[in-house]
């Protein structure tokens, strides 16, 4: 049996909450490569780590744009994924991972760094546009909609809306940091909430805690490759 035919097999239906349907998509942004693991843009991805640390997987598939593995989050088949892209061409990995599994918007869960957010909160949506950002703003234009949930990690904002760029493939202070993947831990909780159908209830305990900054202009945060 070749490795297609056995995913059918695995993931015939199966959409979250035990109930039949594709499986839900749980896909973290930020950019490829050692060099920006630890950045403010990567946080996305800290999230993912703790889920693949919880599941005792290994994001062993990989296609030219995205890495990811098949796992149960509280009973409910998930696919966990890193996209191989750097961050403007996020939606490629969408793109083949919702033809491959036939999942719809509303059970793609994007995990994603926020700089209008405090440092260390968390706040779920279930839709909305990009806010600036370019990993989500390539996502909605794979996806045709904004239609989708995503789970945003708080970074903080630069003084200066012309250090965006620096300020999102800079790296944390270590008490920042330690915050930080606090709220990535959180974050894991919280998915496993969504996927198993408390989206309302999720944002009910993590919406709250969440202190937002005052509004300041959003910029388009340079989240593709350096130029």
């Amino acid at each position: 049996m070749g490795v297609s035919s056995l995913l059918d097999k695995l993931f015939p239906s199966g959409n979250g909450g035990g109930s039949e349907g594709p499986p839900w998509i749980v896909v973290g942004l930020g950019n490829p490569g050692a060099e920006y693991k630890n950045t403010r843009h990567n946080v996305g991805w800290w999230c993912i780590d703790e889920l693949i640390k919880r599941t005792n997987v290994e994001l062993n598939r990989k296609r030219k744009e995205v890495r990811y593995a098949e796992v149960e989050l509280g009973g409910t088949q998930v696919i966990l994924a890193y996209p191989r892209t750097f961050m403007n061409k996020s939606g490629l990995a969408l793109s083949y991972l919702t033809n491959r599994f036939k999942t719809t918007p509303e059970n793609i869960l994007v995990v994603t760094d926020d700089i209008n957010l405090k440092p260390g909160s968390v706040r779920i949506r279930k839709k909305g546009g990009p806010g600036g950002h370019n990993g989500l703003k390539s996502i909605i234009t794979a996806l045709g909609t904004n239609e989708f949930p995503r789970v945003r990690i708080g970074v903080g904002n630069p003084d200066s809306s012309d250090e965006q760029v620096s300020h999102v493939l800079g790296t944390f202070d270590p008490d920042t940091r330690d915050l930080v993947r606090s709220a990535a831990t959180r974050a894991a909780d919280a998915i496993t909430m969504i996927v198993n159908g408390e989206i309302d209830n999720a944002m009910n305990q993590y919406n709250a805690q969440a202190d937002k900054k005052p509004n300041k202009k959003k910029n388009d945060d340079g989240a593709s490759k350096p130029n």
